[in-house]
């Protein structure tokens, strides 16, 4: 629904163009006109498949792949060391680093 933009009155809608009581006509442009007329939207870029974190050079255990993210738990206790994990970047297979809970 349009306004007058003199009176603010709802406006009468005849053959794409907007008529008020008042006087006032102006030309309309349907809402199906507006998205045709807009630029469609360009790719992001962003492949949600891929993991883009895996950068590390590691082999995959399962697939064989040559890249993983690299995933650092971090320590719990003072007298462990810290956990560490390889996502590969092709299949997400996680494997946990064998000396990293020593």
């Amino acid at each position: 629904m349009e306004f007058c933009k003199q009176c603010g009155k709802p406006m009468k809608i005849e053959q794409g163009i907007g008529k008020c009581s008042c006087g006032f006509s102006m030309p309309l442009v349907l809402e199906s006109e507006q998205h045709q007329k807009q630029k469609p939207k360009k790719a992001s870029g962003f492949v949600p498949d891929k993991n883009e974190l895996a950068t590390f050079p590691h082999k995959c255990k399962k697939c064989g792949h040559e890249q993983a993210q690299v995933i650092e738990l971090g320590v719990w206790f003072g007298d462990e060391g810290g956990v560490i994990r390889y996502r590969c970047g092709k299949c997400g297979f996680t494997e946990q680093d064998k000396d990293s809970n020593t």
